[in-house]
Order: structure tokens, then C-alpha cells, then sequence
């Protein structure tokens, strides 16, 4: 019931439009929290595949021990064990005595466009002024005349030019992230988030360091 209730509120997060949008666990002793293993999210484009191993640079880098995701998954196979986005408590519980970890760190790659570049039609306005000269007869001093040329107002005229130009439109990354508890399986931290910057890595980076980061802040008022 408990991981339901993180799980729907988790949703209406997302549907608020905070981000990063996170629920943390009240009830739950981070005390025992000692380790994390960090397993390879699910990912349905390849080149996304990883990007649990930023997650594990910004849990390593607040401090968290965390174990190597290549380390769990070579013993996981050892024991015939498959994990996805749902771990029954047995497997979890059967994972945590296997590796030594207090809760495991799963995720997905929820959404990702590639930067990609387009081209468009850009119209350019110009305006062009022009002055207007006359030619007039003026009487000199001796009494002769001598022609000139004086300025009588300004030509105003206006021109447009249309040519495809090319530019670029970012990618964006959406993922979201759990911790789950290696002895009951419960769902004691979830959070999702998107960006986009001018490469998909960059835009993953970004999102894994503000959801490690708001994991972060959430614990620490826990502690307080």
C-alpha cells in the first residue's frame, strides 16, 4: 500500500509540472542506507543505454557508497537473477544478501529526442532612405545666376528577402529514478525529471545531478 501511495503521488508531480518532481519516504530509516547498488536502467533507444552510471557519479560524488553496476550484474548472472522496473521483496531481499547492498537504485529512460537540425524560411525587412535633391537658380552678388543643388526631403523605400536558414533544435532526455529497499522491496525514493541541452549525454547529466541533488536536500530536512 505504502509504495502505492509514493507511486500516485509520484504521478500527480508529474502532472503538476515540477521539476524535478521527487517523493521521499518519511517513514523510512535512511540510517540503513549504508550502500547503493545502481542497476542498469531500461532504455528502448541504445543510445541511451548509461546513463545509470551518471546517477553513480553524483551519488558518489554526495558522498553515497555505491556499488559498480558492472560488479552487480556479473554476479546477478552468476545466480540467475533478472532484474526490471518490478522486483518482488524475495528478489530483492535475495540481491541485497548476495551483494551487500542496503537498497538499489533502478531506472528508465522514459522519453528522448535526439539534437537534430532543421531548416526554416527567414524573411529579412529592409529599409532604405534616400535623399531627394533639386536643382534650383540663385542670384550672386554681381547680379549673374549660378545653378546649385539642394536637398528637398528623403525617399523612403522598403524591400524583403526570404532564404532558408538552418538551425538547431536540442535533445531532450526524460528519465525517471527509484530507490528501493533491498529487504522489503519498498519504493522509499522515486523521482523523474527532463532536460534538453545540445546533446543527449549533456541533457541526461543535467537530469541525474538535479534529481541526485533534490535526493539529497529531501534527506537532509529528514535528518534535521
Amino acid at each position: 500500500m505504502r509504495n502505492f501511495c509514493l507511486c500516485f503521488l509520484a504521478f500527480c508531480l508529474v502532472a503538476c509540472g515540477c521539476t524535478p518532481r521527487t517523493v521521499i519516504s518519511r517513514s523510512y530509516d535512511f540510517t540503513r542506507m549504508n550502500r547503493i547498488g545502481v542497476m542498469a536502467f531500461e532504455s528502448s533507444w541504445s543510445s541511451m543505454q548509461g546513463v545509470e552510471n551518471l546517477f553513480a557519479k553524483y551519488l558518489i560524488n554526495a558522498g553515497f557508497k555505491v556499488v559498480e553496476r558492472a560488479q552487480l550484474e556479473s554476479v546477478l548472472k552468476e545466480h540467475n537473477i533478472a532484474v526490471s522496473g518490478y522486483l518482488s521483496p524475495e528478489t530483492t531481499r535475495q540481491i541485497g544478501q548476495i551483494l551487500g547492498v542496503d537498497v538499489l537504485l533502478l531506472g528508465e529512460v522514459t522519453s528522448y529526442t535526439p539534437t537534430r537540425k532543421e531548416l526554416a524560411l527567414v524573411s529579412t525587412r529592409r529599409t532604405e532612405s534616400r535623399p531627394v535633391y533639386k536643382q534650383d537658380v540663385m542670384q550672386m552678388p554681381d547680379g549673374s545666376y549660378a545653378a546649385y543643388t539642394r536637398q528637398v526631403g528623403t525617399q523612403v523605400s522598403h524591400s524583403s528577402q526570404t532564404a532558408p536558414q538552418e538551425y538547431t533544435i536540442n535533445a531532450q532526455v526524460g528519465v525517471i529514478a527509484k530507490l528501493v529497499d533491498v529487504e522489503t522491496g519498498e519504493v522509499v525514493w522515486i523521482g523523474s525529471d527532463d532536460a534538453e541541452s545540445s546533446s543527449a549525454l549533456s541533457a541526461a547529466d543535467y537530469v541525474a545531478r538535479g534529481l541526485v541533488k533534490s535526493f539529497t536536500k529531501e534527506l537532509a530536512k529528514l535528518q534535521k
